[in-house]
């Protein structure tokens, strides 16, 4: 098993260790980089050789909070096991892990090792959070689906330029790609820890962070980033997916066509359409998960709508959940 608290402790050299808040980011940018590389590797990671990683990774982590909690001159022995009383910051609760004794340990290839080692060596260069907005530019999106038929949209559908309103929203009708090339990292789809209760299959939906958890088994969930509508700031509690649809036609709120933000009538599903590529309908009535028109909207609130994802993401979420799927709303 990899010893990952030397490559822990290096990272907790910067100046900003001091700050709990910074360790939980590179903490979570550990596990999430982690499990990436186990679920990619072929042959498959057996669960519990993953759970073994985890719990490795956990158990720096725990070190690295007792030693970081000590008063200065007080270090603890280096081989010394940390004690997780004593790594209690507020909020870091959930690195304890729930698992029993470890399992027999798994000799990796070097590549979890390096996988962290990218995020400590990124975080001393430059800073956690500078390179969580900037580590995207090296990783182009994949072409997909929602892609092919924003590029083959009707020369009509693409005439005009984007032009952002004040939220960043599109007009409906025109047409803002699949994906934002833009997006910041952390609010692209990817896997990543997760601990619940809620069984495999649950759509979580963290309206603070603008994430959407799709839970996956060991731990495990599909993070999409969303965009948040005011007709959802106060949905709350247990939904569940009510019926799907590919493409939807949308039809424009009397309030946007008395502020003049849109024309009546109903407008056809296709690129440009305000509901994207896929939509999900929930139980209330009024609330849905779909794309948009506007992928730069993502991780932002918006004036109009719901919960939004990229148009790639939602063809992805889309073909994922079935109606019925509970969806917990935070």
């Amino acid at each position: 098993m990899v010893d990952y608290y030397p490559i822990l402790a290096r990272a907790m050299s910067a100046p900003e260790a001091r700050d709990p808040q910074w360790r939980r980011g590179v903490y979570e940018r550990a596990r999430q980089m982690l499990v990436t590389q186990l679920l990619a590797r072929r042959p498959a990671t057996p669960p519990d050789a993953i759970a073994a990683e985890q719990s490795g990774l956990d158990a720096a982590i725990r070190r690295i909070e007792a030693e970081m909690s000590r008063p200065a001159g007080a270090a603890m022995p280096r081989d010394a096991p940390g004690d997780e009383a004593d790594g209690d910051i507020g909020g870091l609760s959930s690195i304890t892990p729930e698992r029993g004794p470890l399992p027999a340990p798994l000799r990796l290839s070097s590549i979890s090792l390096v996988a962290v080692a990218i995020a400590a060596a990124a975080i001393v260069a430059g800073g956690y959070m500078f390179w969580v907005q900037h580590a995207h530019k090296a990783s182009p999106p994949v072409k997909s689906a929602a892609s092919t038929a924003a590029t083959q949209a009707t020369p009509a559908a693409k005439a005009a330029t984007p032009k952002p309103a004040k939220d960043g929203d599109l007009a409906p009708g025109i047409d803002g790609g699949a994906a934002d090339n833009d997006l910041a990292y952390v609010f692209r789809r990817q896997p990543t820890f997760y601990r619940t209760l809620q069984p495999v299959g649950t759509i979580i939906i963290d309206k603070l962070q603008h994430f959407l958890y799709l839970i996956q088994p060991n731990n495990v969930a599909l993070r999409y980033g969303i965009g948040l509508g005011e007709q959802c700031t106060e949905l709350v509690g247990l939904r569940h997916v009510a019926s799907k649809a590919e493409w939807p036609p949308w039809q424009a709120t009397p309030d946007m066509i008395a502020r003049k933000l849109a024309k009546p009538g109903t407008l056809p599903g296709g690129p440009g359409n305000p509901l994207g590529a896929r939509a999900m309908e929930l139980d209330d009535g009024k609330s849905r998960i779909n794309g948009t028109n506007a992928p730069a909207t993502v991780g932002t609130n918006v004036i109009f709508g719901c919960i939004r994802l990229g148009n790639d993401d939602v063809v992805d979420l889309y073909g994922r959940v079935q109606n019925g799927t509970p969806v917990l709303v935070n």
